[in-house]
């Protein structure tokens, strides 16, 4: 599996460039959601519990495709 870290464990290339991407998908919800008065911690919490289900349903996903369908 690819690493997002180089050999001295600093993020590479394409993680800088990741992270960048991200922090431009969401700037604009933060401002808005800060506009309206909203809590940046609480932002940060649905941001953050938003990628973990996005992960945890990629990876049930990606491990189902994995497993041989079984044959009658």
């Amino acid at each position: 599996m690819a690493s997002l870290f180089d050999q001295d464990f600093q993020y590479s290339n394409r993680a800088k460039l990741v992270a960048r991407e991200l922090q431009g998908f969401l700037y604009p919800l933060y401002e808005e959601l800060l506009e309206e008065g909203y809590s940046p911690r609480e932002i940060t919490g649905l941001v953050a519990n938003a990628a973990i289900k996005a992960e945890n349903e990629l990876i049930a996903a990606w491990e189902a495709s994995k497993i041989p369908s079984k044959q009658t």
